[in-house]
Formats: C-alpha cells, structure tokens, sequence
C-alpha cells in the first residue's frame, strides 16, 4: 500500500473520499472526537531509520524553523500525550530519570523472558490493556513454541534461537538490521515498528510515562523494573488503538487487534453473544481436538483366585455354622431330657449321693 505526500506528512486527502459516503461521516465524527487529529504515519523505511538522528541535533533545527526556542534537553513527542482509556485516571508524566532513583535504564534487560502479568495487576481493570498485555504473550509463544518451556521462558543451559522478540519493534541508537538490540536514549526519542493499514509503519514516540495518583504506573512493564521496551511498545499500540472508530462508552477499543499491529496478521473476531453460537461452535471443532475413547476393548471382570478360594472356604464355615447352631438348637432338648432324667433319677438315688454324683459325672 502507497500512500501520498499528504498522507505521510499527517494529512489526508479529503479527495480520495466520496462526498456524502457514509465513511466521510464517519471519518468526521471520529476526527471531531479526536480534536481533528488523524495522523497517517509514514511507511517503513530502513534507510530513514538508519539516518535517523538520535540526538537534540535534528529537533532543535525544527524548532528554529517552527518559532520556538530551540534550546531542548530532552525530545517531546510531536503528536502530544497518548490519550489513555477513561478507566485510567493519569495524575502525571514522568520520565525514567525521574522514577528509576539511582537506577540506569536500559530498553532490554532479559533477552530469554518477561513477565507481564506479576506486575501489573493494577491494569487489568482496562480492556485495552487487557490485550495489549495477552496479545504481546501470545505472539511471544505463537512465534517460539519450539524453545520455550514452562511459564514461557526458554533453556537456561541452551542459547534460545528466538524466531519473534517484541523488543525489536523498538529501535534507538541502533540501525535497522537483522536481530538490532535498542539502546537506551536519555534524550528520550524512540522509533517503534507496527503494522497498520495494510503496511508498516514508523512511529515515533517520547519516553514520558503515565502515573496515577497512587504513583502507579500506568503502562505494562516488567518484573525488571529498568526494562523500558514494554512501556515504549504499548505507547506506539495506543496510538493506534485510538484511531479506531467505535461506540464510546461501550468498549476501549473497536475492531483494533494489537495481534495485527505485532504482526500482520489477519485475526477473526467472533463475539461470544448469542447470536453467534453457531460461529463460536464451529471454531472449537476445529480448534479443540475431539474427545474419544480408546478402541481397546473393556477387559470381562475375573473373580481373582483369592476371592474363588474365600468363597470355596466360607462354604464348609456355613456348614458347619448351621451344624453348630443346629447341635446348639438340639442341647436343649438333650438337656430337657436330661432335666426329667436327673429328676427321675434324684428320687431313685436320694439314698445314695455318692451314686447319684458319681452318674452325673458319666452325663
């Protein structure tokens, strides 16, 4: 996609347009909301990045031609503050001299990991960052499942060939080449890397940071705390983000992906409502693998030979249970007997007790 003079400098080109299309309108509304800013950034070229200049050098002959006072430290982005989600309240700006006490910051820190969640707990109440933070995760395994291991990290022991590093969408300092490292820029400019209408684009961004009244950060970062590149990389995002025309009130965001913006590709979106479940039903057929049993066959239940020789032994128990408890029915009758007998036979031996003991000891 090429894009004219006027639309690399920022402008657009209310020609190209149809009058009384429902997309001018709608551009209309969007620019209104947006206090008539629209940027169309310019493509990406490796030749302007590796000119370009890092230092106050450059800025301060654009503020001569511009009126100012060209006496400038530190770099201000052109374009102003990103606009933040009304979920997130901004007290102020800051930048990393002013929050790093004592610390140096660096773009880059750990090349093997990140984590993005630990930290940034605070955050998760905003949609955009919602994505920002699980889109960067995702891309991150996406590209490197082959060398990642658990809670994606890679081998300690082994050197990661790393296929997709979101760092390096980031540059400062450094050229345009093949597996770039950016640097850290105490003047504060930043070039950023990001897909967007239909080609790359160069975003150009400062190094002020958000903070809340709870002096919160209110940009992604790291479990390291002098890592940079998340900070730099969703600011670029958000500036995207809020081209993206949608309802407000409703949600953070419209059709905008930050995957998109990673990487180029080109993501289906299917809302979970209930007039797409059919839609939602047939992309976990495809996705998740289908449930079944296995073909073996259930085994027939055996009685183990234990259980064939208790019940082999119980038999003559219960035999001779019944025996017993017949032999325990029968005394009673012997006894009864016996009772009459003994009664019968006291009266005939009440003239002899040593007999009478003595037969029933016999008994």
């Amino acid at each position: 996609m090429k894009t004219s003079k006027k639309e690399a400098c920022g402008e657009f080109d209310q020609d190209s347009i149809p009058r009384g299309s429902s997309v001018s309108s709608t551009m209309g509304t969007a620019a209104e909301s947006k206090k008539g800013k629209f940027p169309i950034w310019p493509e990406w070229n490796e030749a302007d990045i590796n000119a370009e200049k890092w230092d106050t050098g450059k800025t301060g002959k654009e503020k001569d031609k511009s009126g100012k006072s060209p006496v400038l430290h530190v770099f201000e982005d052109p374009e102003g503050k990103i606009e933040l989600p009304p979920s997130l309240k901004v007290n102020s700006w800051k930048r990393p001299h002013e929050f790093l006490f004592n610390k140096v910051p660096v773009v880059v820190k750990n090349e093997s990991w990140f984590d993005l969640f630990s930290g940034n707990e605070h955050l998760f109440g905003s949609e955009l960052m919602r994505w920002i933070i699980s889109e960067i995760c995702a891309a991150w395994r996406l590209y490197n499942a082959n060398v990642l291991i658990n809670d994606g990290k890679t081998n300690i022991n082994e050197t990661p060939a790393l296929f997709w590093k979101p760092w390096e969408h980031i540059y400062a300092l450094c050229k345009a080449i093949k597996g770039h490292m950016p640097l850290y820029n105490s003047y504060g400019k930043y070039v950023v890397k990001l897909y967007w209408m239909g080609c790359w684009r160069k975003i150009i961004v400062d190094d002020t940071m958000p903070f809340n009244e709870e002096n919160n950060l209110l940009l992604p970062a790291t479990t390291c705390q002098i890592e940079l590149w998340p900070m730099l990389l969703a600011k670029a995002i958000i500036k995207l983000a809020n081209t993206d025309i949608h309802e407000s009130g409703k949600r953070e965001l419209g059709e905008f992906t930050v995957l998109h913006a990673l990487t180029g590709w080109i993501p289906e979106l299917i809302p979970l409502q209930s007039g797409y479940l059919d839609k939602v039903w047939i992309f976990l057929k495809d996705v998740v693998p289908e449930f079944k049993l296995p073909n073996e066959t259930i085994p027939e239940f055996k009685t183990p030979l234990s259980d064939t020789k208790a019940k082999e032994t119980k038999g003559p128990e219960v035999k001779n249970e019944t025996s017993t408890s017949s032999k325990q029915l029968e005394k009673p009758e012997k006894v009864e007997k016996i009772g009459k007998g003994k009664a019968d036979n006291t009266m005939s031996f009440r003239g002899c007790p040593v007999l009478q003991d003595l037969f029933f000891k016999c008994l």
